[in-house]
């Protein structure tokens, strides 16, 4: 009779438990991988995955909870900066876990490069641009290591960032992330419809200062109310977002960025501080090794990576980090990179050095020379550096299981 009853205690704990699992983790979206050949997709995992345990319990706690925004910045270069693997992501971890928003954006077409695609930019007068992987240019970088700058009060710029058409991206606050010149520039917002908008501005630091609008906004104009002559006003960027609980997932990238090159940008602390980040992805690593093999320094590269790993653990101090590998490419086109086994290996190093995880895309493209399997079926463009538009939505769909599929191993 005892053990009946132990028997049947058992199996109401077992029951319980088995459906606090199922309530937990049967909201994670599923994602449906296409079969490509030269992907191996048995390496798509979070190594490491124990040291996203901070970012895990602030997920979990959101879960429970349904209050607060969870937070992800993604950094690196290129791949980052054409945002159609982070705005895959970004949708996946939306529509799983709560829309907190669009996010940071930086108007690229001000400095004449290519913004993503689901943003619509419209801008006048004179603009001058900064970016700082140029040595010869010597600006105040923001965050991204980008930089507008207009002396003209008729100038403006206006931002759409609801043209996806599958998530909803209207915003009622925002970070502004940008500095001018005392007294000789103040801003306007106007609405999508190009009426003055009354809103709330308050600084909190040299860089970055916090806008709150009396209702959501689905897209906006920035202007400006010059007060004295000769000032000069810069944009390193904005953050879009709401009031809900939710994933805001911010995506910072800069054509030609390598790891030094992020230590050129004086505002990097206050403005990654400024976001508050729960989990801050780095990838980085292919411009770090674009160069011959008698050219590259695996110390130097070592070296810069783990200052800016420092300044990421000083301005986020709570946020997770993970880590992800260049994929293979080429040098021209025709001589295929040596250095990237290099740059992988010295990124397990500093991950082991920051506590952080690593997402090895370079194993899961299949190492060397798989830039031309990739090309071969369409997932990777002709310069065998970048990616299709089809390829990037595929890391961007991977990236995001490999981080969910540990998550959910964790009540296994």
């Amino acid at each position: 009779m005892i053990n009946t009853t132990l028997k049947w205690l058992a199996g109401i704990v077992l029951a319980v438990l088995l459906g606090s699992f199922v309530q937990r983790t049967s909201g994670i979206l599923p994602v449906f991988l296409p079969d490509y050949k030269s992907v191996h997709y048995e390496h798509n995992i979070v190594q490491k995955a124990k040291r996203l345990e901070p970012f895990y319990q602030e997920v979990d706690n959101y879960i429970d909870q349904k209050k607060e925004k969870i937070v992800i910045t993604h950094i690196g270069d290129s791949h980052i900066q054409a945002d159609f693997l982070t705005h895959t992501s970004r949708k996946l971890f939306q529509k799983t876990l709560g829309n907190g928003g669009r996010g940071f954006i930086f108007p690229y077409r001000l400095i004449r490069s290519n913004s993503p695609m689901n943003l619509k930019i419209r801008h006048k007068g004179s603009w001058e641009g900064c970016r700082s992987i140029l040595l010869r240019q010597e600006c105040n970088y923001g965050i991204t290591g980008a930089t507008a700058t207009t002396f003209d009060t008729s100038a403006y710029l206006k931002i759409d960032p609801n043209i996806d058409g599958d998530m909803n991206y209207e915003f009622n606050r925002m970070k502004l992330f940008s500095y001018h010149t005392p007294k000789s520039f103040d801003v306007r917002m106007l609405d999508g419809d190009s009426n003055l908008l009354d809103f709330d501005h308050q600084p909190i630091s040299s860089s970055v200062s916090a806008v709150y609008f009396n209702e959501m906004q689905d897209s906006f104009w920035l202007g400006f109310d010059q007060c004295d002559s000769g000032g000069y006003f810069q944009l390193f960027g904005m953050s879009l977002e709401n009031n809900n609980p939710g994933v805001v997932y911010n995506s910072i990238g800069l054509n030609g960025a390598y790891a030094k090159s992020y230590l050129r940008n004086h505002f990097f602390n206050e403005q990654l501080s400024a976001l508050n980040s729960d989990l801050v992805i780095v990838s980085l690593g292919t411009n770090d090794g674009y160069m011959t093999e008698r050219m590259f320094c695996k110390t130097c590269f070592v070296d810069s990576y783990r200052s800016l790993l420092k300044e990421i653990k000083a301005s986020s101090p709570n946020a997770s980090i993970l880590i992800t590998t260049p994929g293979d490419f080429y040098i021209r086109r025709r001589y295929h990179n040596t250095n990237i086994d290099k740059v992988v290996a010295g990124i397990y190093e500093l991950a082991d050095e920051f506590d952080a995880a690593v997402w090895d895309f370079n194993k899961i493209m299949g190492g060397n020379y798989a830039i031309k399997k990739w090309k071969a079926e369409g997932l990777a463009r002709a310069d065998l550096i970048h990616y299709s538009e089809e390829g990037y939505i595929l890391q961007g769909k991977m990236l995001y299981a490999s981080i969910m599929d540990a998550y959910e191993q964790r009540f296994e």
